[in-house]
């Protein structure tokens, strides 16, 4: 990295320095044209010319041999006997005209303003003709020295350019108007290669730098929530640390890669490559409870210019079988033209808090119905201490049907005297106040011979679970030196070391586990002071207290689940250490009129060092045949080097009627991944002395490596007619190592075309711009490295001759016929401004077809194997994305507002001959399952039913609860949305503004256990219902016998037995016989062993219709004047308040945030098995340029 960097700093001082005092000029031409000596000069200093075609003697041939000449002598020499003479300006600007002729030259100064009057800092003012011109300054200012015929060109980014002729004038200001128009605007596409989007016939979505940051999210994947049309956003819970993931256009592979390739400066870089098939966070809680990041949180927002998203085949065809699941293409920032030097300072801090959390109900704590507590409590819920009374709740309960919570003073189970009352924030006492400061300080200019932007960005993290933060600093540099005038070099190198201490652990073995619920009666303050002892060792349980009576618990309870996550948060570490080098070099040479040669290499190189500490639980005196604790150290180096070489001949359109360009190249990309681990086995033998070599028993040590090398053949043609009818077509043929060598090479042809109808027909005035667009592509999805091999295991055997190996079979078999998965897709669409382009729409229909989907199928263990990849059918989506624009108010409030929406559906249309059903997930003790089946949607859910008789009626059991038909199982609803979308907006009064987002999503289910175990449990609002005369519940007494209830005709009755009961429930049904259902039941037996953990528990409760629209972003910003700025010697200032994710202004569900699924791939973004909590973010950010 110092390398580079050096290289990059030493030689652009060179190139810097030699354009300051290349003052002399050395020349040997023989027999050329004039100009061509001009162009010469120019290329070797900083010399400017300004001349009209009839002014150039160019019937003249020039022969010049000169060495370290003065531009005075040089100039004589070529004008010599030419009838011409040139004037030197004091800007270096050099003006030839005839003999005789007078050269009038002035001075002008003047001021560049915006449409409301404001000065605009670095605008271009330069002298029509030639290159040669200034930058207004902090007061929008400029004086430069021209011929007093001259044109001066004004021109800023954003504003449409101006031609001002001076006429003599020695004073002007200038007036510049927005540019709301996208006939010329430029988009980044495969490979890099820049293209008017006007000219491109495929959709693609762009978003700009300020969308990114304005609202200070922690990674730009999180900032695109409903900002693309057909973009779906999801955020493993978590905070800054969790991986992010972005669905482009539906599902398109059933079991792998969904994830989008990415791309960064042209260099395809590694998002979750090392995970293999498992991909990030879908797996269970034992293979990792912690919940995980992805490569994409590395690339700094701050440093991000523009980000293009790829959707279509034909926009992605060119990266082939990286790019089924779409393109994202970044561009990192660069030196702004006509600034000059310049620094920019921003700064955003946000406390972040949890958010959303379950509607639990606060009447009654812990404690089971009468049949279930049997006689571990007495018949109010209470459990005796003792003979005198005394009572105290049933904290070993894990549900919430105990005694009604009225503030009486009770023993607790740490041994004091409490208060048992509500606790309706202990939830939000779990997690803690978290922020996030983020500071980026950057340096940039831009002359005629180097372009460069340096920056620095530090990050502080703390989220919101317990225990963990995160430090990162990342250094960026993108550069661009001018060898020669057809010669340049790009050198972009970005540089990211984290420090992650504790992600976020999965809060499943709490919100998904009995052994997890705390009482409603629980202030966690309690919990948070026993979940270690004053030595630091783990709690001490009743049945253990002889290791530490003084501090052991008194009373058992069931929440041990919550004291092992403190433990696990606060005493144990897992301390990650990441190091990352993202980095290109480009070499970029035209080597004729139109032809034009680029080459680049790239490195993505990251090295993880994983340090987990768990410290012993209990004084080594205690082992018994085994101890405690553990330590453990994980390494990873993982590596992509990516190249890729393209010759383009292109034939200038704009001037002619056809144009054309043909482009020719290659690429390459080898990936390396390497992780090893070693632990100690059986815990520690000396106490919290974090060594392997402290190992217990022999220490565990394994390594995985796996690697990919693809390389491809690439074509592509443009062509056009009148600069508004565009035809391209690319072609690549590319052979890949992860699959088969008779099944690894593949071509991928695309070929789409535009026409911009606006330009080719005088039309109404109300239409700004129109274009329609058709394209078709073909790109892939091969399986990850070493999916279709058939490997082996080797394992020593000793011998008395030594150790020989023995191969042992994978229970994963590969399969040597394998193919890569195939998707075509055609699209057509339209773009259309109207009214000075305030009304706009961009509307898209894709149809896709993904075919050999890969899939790993169980087989019979008889075939030495568990499961075996295999290509099994053909998968299609089809689609429509609608993306609307207006600016509904104009003037000296502006009101700019934009809305997207997109729908798609996708459906299994073959699956490989005798399947007809493939169980992507089973539930519940297999009574849920979510399946893909031939000629339906993928992601349905079927599920056992209630039994009903031949009349429709419920049948109930003869325990009174419903009967669940075990026989079959029913559709019950489908995993994902329908509809995904964001509705956004900017309103502007003078130098205030206010921008706020909402995204939403419809259609869709969620399968969330937790539902239903916490159903069970009483623990929601939801199960007060029966519980009371208040809320439903029927009166009764109980027999004689002290088990059947009598009903009572009303809550007043007067019991003959006993006390009178009210939370009794008769359901609503027949019995086995037909007959009306007549059984009651205690409310908390209802819901305990209606909801509970078995086949036939009713699991409807488990689903949940998952809409929702959110108020995404807020932002309150407001730009201090340019003249107040410059006071302060600044450029410019802007203050803003921020805010992210902070309310629903509508869902479906109450107990869980919507955006509670944490995995990558489709079928585990639609599952939730208890994650983690959800947060809201606010604060404020300041953005300085100097």
């Amino acid at each position: 990295m110092n390398v580079v960097l050096g290289l990059v700093l030493v030689t652009s001082l060179n190139v810097l320095a030699k354009a300051s005092f290349a003052t002399k000029i050395t020349l040997n031409l023989r027999d050329v044209e004039f100009k061509k000596v001009l162009t010469v000069i120019e290329s070797q200093s900083d010399y400017r010319f300004m001349f009209s075609n009839r002014n150039i003697p160019n019937d003249n041939k020039v022969d010049i041999n000169v060495k370290d000449a003065q531009i005075t002598t040089v100039m004589d020499l070529i004008l010599n006997n030419s009838g011409f003479t040139y004037q030197e300006l004091s800007n270096n600007l050099i003006v030839i005209m005839p003999k005789g002729a007078m050269l009038k030259a002035i001075k002008v100064t003047g001021k560049v303003l915006d449409q409301t009057g404001e000065a605009l800092i670095g605008a271009s003012i330069k002298i029509k003709g030639t290159s040669d011109g200034v930058a207004t300054d902090e007061n929008g200012a400029f004086t430069i020295s021209v011929p007093d015929d001259a044109v001066l060109v004004v021109s800023y980014v954003g504003f449409k350019t101006q031609e001002i002729p001076v006429s003599g004038k020695t004073a002007i200001t200038v007036t510049l108007q927005p540019n709301q128009s996208i006939m010329n605007e430029v988009v980044v596409t495969a490979l890099g290669i820049k293209r008017e989007q006007k000219a491109l016939g495929y959709a693609v979505s762009t978003i700009t730098s300020e969308q990114i940051t304005a609202a200070g999210s922690t990674n730009f994947a999180s900032a695109l929530y409903g900002k693309a049309a057909g973009v779906k956003i999801t955020t493993a819970p978590g905070g800054a640390t969790s991986a992010v993931n972005i669905q482009i256009r539906g599902v398109n592979s059933l079991n792998y890669n969904t994830q989008p390739l990415y791309v960064v400066d042209g260099v395809q870089i590694r998002n979750n490559n090392e995970k293999g098939a498992g991909g990030t966070n879908n797996t269970d809680y034992w293979s990792d409870n912690r919940i995980r990041g992805n490569g994409i949180l590395d690339i700094n927002p701050a440093d991000i210019e523009s980000l293009t998203v790829l959707k279509g085949g034909s926009a992605t065809a060119l990266y082939g079988s990286d790019a089924a699941s779409g393109v994202v293409v970044i561009t990192t920032k660069k030196g702004m033209k006509g600034r000059g030097l310049g620094v920019d300072l921003n700064y955003s801090h946000t406390a972040e808090r949890v958010a959303f959390a379950p509607r639990y109900q606060n009447e009654y704590g812990s404690g089971y119905d009468r049949t279930t507590a049997g006689a571990n409590a007495n018949a109010a819920g209470w459990v005796p201490i003792g003979t005198d009374g005394t009572v105290r709740p049933y904290f070993r309960a894990y549900a919430q049907f105990g005694p009604k919570m009225e503030g009486q003073l009770v023993p607790w189970w740490d041994g004091s005297m409490h208060t048992y009352s509500p606790q309706p924030d202990n939830y939000n006492q779990l997690f803690q106040k978290g922020y996030n400061s983020n500071l980026n300080v950057s340096l940039s200019n831009m002359t005629e011979k180097a372009n460069y932007r340096f920056s620095y960005t530090r990050n502080d993290y703390k989220g919101v679970q317990i225990g963990g933060d995160q430090q990162r600093n990342t250094f960026n540099l993108n550069s661009t030196i001018k060898l020669h005038n057809k010669v340049s070099l790009d050198v972009v190198s970005g540089y990211v070391n984290t420090k992650i201490t504790n992600r976020p652990l999965q809060m499943a073995r709490i919100f998904n586990d009995f052994a997890g619920y705390f009482g409603r009666q629980e202030d966690l303050a309690v919990v948070f002071d026993k979940y270690k002892t004053s030595k630091g060792y783990k709690y001490v349980t009743p049945e253990n207290a002889a290791q530490n009576p003084d501090e052991a618990i008194k009373y058992p309870i069931r929440a041990y689940n919550l004291l092992d996550f403190l433990w696990k948060q606060l005493r144990n570490q897992e301390i990650e250490k990441q190091d990352r080098l993202i980095s290109s070099v480009t070499l970029n040479v035209d080597l004729a009129k139109g032809l034009r040669f680029r080459t680049r290499l790239g490195n993505d190189f990251t090295s993880v060092n994983t340090e987990t500490k768990e410290y012993n639980e209990k004084p080594i005196a205690f082992n018994s045949g085994g101890s405690t604790g553990s330590y453990g150290v994980a390494k990873g180096r993982y590596s992509i080097v990516y190249s890729d070489q393209l010759l383009t001949f292109a034939r200038d359109e704009e001037k002619r009627v056809f144009g054309y360009s043909v482009s020719a190249g290659l690429q390459t990309r080898k990936e390396t991944y390497s992780d090893q681990v070693s632990t100690t086995n059986g815990g520690l033998v000396t106490a919290n002395w974090f060594s392997i070599n402290n190992s217990y028993n022999i220490q565990n040590t394994s390594e995985r490596r796996s690697g990919a090398f693809k390389y491809a053949y690439l074509g592509i043609m443009n062509l056009s007619y009148m600069n508004y009818l565009f035809l391209e077509g690319t072609a690549r043929q590319e052979y890949s190592s992860t699959l088969p060598h008779k099944n690894n090479s593949y071509f991928y042809p695309s070929v789409n075309s535009s026409f911009v109808f606006t330009e080719a027909f005088h039309l109404p005035t109300i239409f700004s711009y129109g274009k329609v667009r058709a394209s078709y592509g073909l790109v892939g999805n091969a399986p990850p490295p070493f999916e279709s091999n058939v490997t082996y295991t080797q394992k020593p055997i000793s011998t008395v001759t030594g150790s020989i190996p023995l191969l042992i079979a994978q229970s994963d078999y590969g399969n040597e016929q394998l193919k890569s998965e195939k998707k075509t897709e055609i699209e057509i669409g339209t773009e259309v401004k109207m009214l000075d382009s305030r009304l706009g729409f961009d509307i898209s229909y894709y149809d896709s077809k993904v075919t050999d989907l890969l899939m790993r199928l169980n087989v019979a263990v008889s075939n030495g194997a568990k499961t075996r990849i295999t290509n099994v059918g053909k998968l299609h989506s089809k689609g429509i994305e609608v993306a609307l624009t207006a600016t509904p108010v104009k003037g000296k409030i502006t009101w700019n507002t934009r809305l997207n929406f997109a729908n798609s559906t996708s459906s299994v249309e073959e699956l490989t001959p005798g399947v007809s059903q493939i169980v992507m997930l089973f539930a519940s003790r297999d009574a849920l399952k979510v399946v893909a089946e031939k000629g339906q949607p993928i992601g349905n859910i079927y599920m056992y039913p209630r039994k009903r008789d031949d009349k429709g009626n419920l049948v109930i059991t003869d325990n009174g609860l419903y009967d669940v038909d075990i026989t079959k199982y029913e559709k019950k609803g489908n995993l994902l949305p329908k509809i995904v979308g964001g509705f956004a907006n900017t309103i502007t009064y003078h130098n205030l503004s206010l921008d706020f987002m909402f995204d939403y999503r419809f259609g869709g289910m969620i399968v969330a256990t937790p539902f239903k175990y916490m159903t069970g449990a009483g623990m929601y609002e939801s199960t007060l219902q029966y519980r009371d005369e208040a809320h439903g519940g029927l009166p009764y007494y109980l027999d004689t016998d002290g088990k059947t209830m009598i009903q009572l005709p009303s809550h007043n009755s007067i019991s003959p037995n006993g006390p009178v009961y009210h939370d009794g429930v008769i359901l609503d049904g027949v019995d086995k016989n037909g007959n009306k259902n007549t059984k009651m039941v205690q409310a908390g037996y209802y819901y305990l062993n209606q909801f509970n953990d078995s086949p036939t528990a009713w699991n409807e409760v488990t689903l949940s219709k998952n809409d929702y629209v959110k108020l995404r972003e807020v932002v309150l910003g407001y730009n201090i004047s340019k003249a107040t700025a410059a006071k302060l010697h600044l450029q410019s200032l802007r203050l803003s308040l921020i805010g992210r994710n902070l309310l629903y202004a509508y869902r479906t569900m109450k107990n869980l945030d919507p955006e509670a699924p944490m995995g990558s791939s489709w079928l585990k973004q639609g599952i939730d098995e208890g994650s983690s909590g959800a947060t809201r973010s606010y604060g404020f950010s300041l953005n300085a340029s100097f």
